[in-house]
C-alpha cells in the first residue's frame, strides 16, 4: 500500500525557500510538496527567509497502513513488513513558522479557525454493542463495519459544532467478504442522528453531546449444513426487535494529521420511546477512523 517515497506538504506563514536532501524549493502561496525515501531517520528540513534560515527536524513512525495490519490480518502483516522502510511515514502536512528560529512544526494549521465547514467522513470499524431488547435478556457482542457523516463548524479557534448520521454493524470478518451462515445466530445493528460540541487541543479532540439511536436485535436460525451427518434440527422462528432510544455521546479523537483522525466514541442511551421498560441502559463503543475535509 506504501510506494517507496513519502510526499510531505509544507506549509510556511510567508514566502520561503525549502532545503531537502541539498534540493531547494520555493513556496507558492505559502505552500509546496516535497517527496522523501521512506525511512526510520528523522528528516532534517531547513527553511530560508530574508531574514532568518532554521532547521526543523520532522520525526518519522509508523504508518497508519502498517498497523492496518492489526484490523485486517490480526498482526501477521506487521511480521512481513518489519524490516520494510516502507512500514515507516512523515506527516502529510506540517506547518513552519516562518519568523522565529524554533526547532519545531505543528500537525495542524495556527491561523484562525473561526467561522469554517468541515467534512466529516468516518469509519467506526469496531464497534462493541450491549442492548436490552423487549422481553429478552441483556445482548452483547463485538463485530466490525459501521459508517458515518457529518458536518462540523467552528464557532470559536478551537471548539467546533459537529451534527452526524451513523451507522454501526457487528459483522463477524474485519474485511468485506461472502459468507454462508449455518445455525443460529444473533446479529445487531444501530442507526443514530448525533450533535455534539468538541474541543480541540493540540493533538486531541473532545467531544459529548446527544444522540438519537434506532437499535435493532435479531435472531434467525439459517438451518444446518447441506448433507451435513449431524441430524437436521427443527428451525426456530426468526426474532427482529427494534428500539428509538435517547442518550449522550463522549468521544475522544487522536489528530494523527490536519485531515486523520482515530478516535474512540462512547454512545450510551437511557430513555427509550413507546417500551414498557422507558428508562434503560444500554451502549455502543467504537473505535473510529475519521476524516475531516475543510471546506
Amino acid at each position: 500500500m506504501n510506494g517507496t517515497f513519502d510526499e510531505i506538504e509544507v506549509n510556511t506563514t510567508q514566502s520561503s525557500k525549502i532545503v531537502i536532501n541539498q534540493d531547494t524549493i520555493r513556496t507558492v502561496d505559502n505552500k509546496t510538496t516535497i517527496s522523501v525515501p521512506r525511512s526510520n531517520d528523522d528528516l532534517n528540513i531547513t527553511i530560508q527567509t530574508e531574514n532568518i534560515t532554521k532547521t526543523v527536524t520532522v520525526n518519522a513512525g509508523n504508518s497508519v497502513q502498517y498497523y492496518s495490519n492489526i484490523l485486517f490480518n490480526f498482526g501477521i502483516g506487521m511480521l512481513v513488513d518489519a524490516d520494510n522502510p516502507k512500514r515507516y511515514s512523515y506527516p502529510s502536512v506540517i506547518y513552519l513558522n516562518s519568523e522565529d528560529t524554533l526547532n519545531e512544526y505543528n500537525n495542524y494549521p495556527q491561523a484562525s479557525q473561526k467561522g469554517k465547514f468541515a467534512f466529516h467522513l468516518s469509519l467506526p470499524h469496531v464497534n462493541s454493542f450491549y442492548l436490552k431488547p423487549e422481553k429478552e435478556s441483556a445482548k452483547s457482542n463485538t463485530g466490525f463495519w459501521g459508517l458515518s457523516l457529518g458536518l462540523d463548524y467552528y464557532h470559536t479557534d478551537n471548539q467546533f459544532l459537529n451534527i452526524s448520521f451513523s451507522g454501526a454493524a457487528d459483522f463477524f470478518l474485519p474485511i468485506p467478504a461472502p459468507v454462508d451462515l449455518y445455525g443460529v445466530h444473533e446479529l445487531m445493528n444501530s442507526v443514530y442522528v448525533s450533535s455534539s460540541n468538541n474541543h480541540v487541543m493540540n493533538w486531541f479532540t473532545v467531544g459529548y453531546g446527544i444522540a438519537v439511536s434506532r437499535d435493532n436485535w435479531n435472531r434467525k436460525d439459517y438451518g444446518s449444513l447441506p448433507d451435513s451427518l449431524v441430524t437436521q434440527h427443527t428451525i426456530k422462528d426468526p426474532i427482529n426487535k427494534t428500539g428509538i432510544s435517547l442518550g449522550t455521546i463522549f468521544t475522544v479523537y487522536y489528530r494523527q494529521s490536519e485531515v486523520f483522525n482515530i478516535g474512540l466514541v462512547y454512545r450510551p442511551t437511557f430513555i427509550r420511546f413507546s417500551a414498557a421498560q422507558v428508562f434503560r441502559y444500554e451502549h455502543l463503543v467504537s473505535i473510529d477512523f475519521a476524516w475531516k475535509i475543510g471546506l
